[in-house]
This record gives C-alpha cells, sequence and structure tokens, in this order.
C-alpha cells in the first residue's frame, strides 16, 4: 500500500529544490519579503481606514474620470487638443511677443485664423456651458 505525501510536503520538497537550484534568488526574495510584508500592513491600514464616505466619494470621483475619458475619447475633443498643444508647445518654444510682433501678427493670415479658432472656442464654451 502506498502513502500519499501531503501537500504540506509536496510544497517543502518544492521549496528545497528551489533554493537549491538558484540560492541567489532565494536569498533575494528573502530580503525582498520584509518590504512586501510592510506593503501589506500598509494596504490593510488604508482599507481599514476607509469608511463608507471615502468609498462613496472614490465611486463618485471613478465616475467622474469614465465622463471625462468619454469625451477625451471623441475625435474632435482629442483633434482639438492636440492642436492646443502643439500651438502651445510652439508658442513657448517662440517665447514672449512684444508690440512688433502683434503689429505683424495682425496683418498675418496664422494670426487671423488663431484668433478664428479661439472665438470658436469661446462660442463653444458659452453653448455647452448654457446647457
Amino acid at each position: 500500500m502506498s502513502e500519499q505525501q501531503s501537500p504540506t510536503d509536496d510544497l517543502t520538497e518544492e521549496l528545497t529544490a528551489a533554493i537549491e537550484e538558484n540560492p541567489e534568488a532565494f536569498a533575494t526574495f528573502v530580503r525582498n519579503l520584509d518590504t512586501v510584508n510592510e506593503l501589506v500592513e500598509v494596504a490593510d491600514l488604508g482599507t481599514s481606514a476607509m469608511d463608507d464616505e471615502m468609498i462613496a466619494e472614490l465611486a463618485r470621483t471613478g465616475s467622474s474620470l469614465g465622463e471625462l475619458a468619454d469625451s477625451a475619447a471623441d475625435g474632435n475633443t482629442r483633434s482639438g487638443i492636440q492642436v492646443l498643444l502643439r500651438a502651445l508647445g510652439e508658442a513657448d518654444a517662440n517665447g514672449p511677443v512684444d508690440r512688433h510682433d502683434v503689429w505683424d501678427g495682425i496683418r498675418s493670415g496664422d494670426f487671423l485664423l488663431g484668433v478664428r479658432y479661439a472665438l470658436s472656442i469661446v462660442r463653444s464654451l458659452g453653448r455647452v456651458a448654457r446647457n
């Protein structure tokens, strides 16, 4: 009649084999075990400290982030944000303007297009804010 090994005996054999195969990795694991235990304790403290209101607030925040992600996923919104970010980067690279730049800019097609774009944003902002 053969005797079955207990799960603990199997685990002990596997652990012994792993230590013998790679003692450096096991030593690193043991050194990092304290850090892992500390992280688990911090997480446990954090979840214990949370009350129902905190959880409800986290749920509201998650919902708001989801709505923001939905808006950002719209192709027109994404394209508009990319245009604004590129323009901000270019403006930062060029530095501040002086009165001569303003005068030259007024006669520039880029300046007028930028003003029309800004007015379009302001008009849309007003429409969205009203709704």
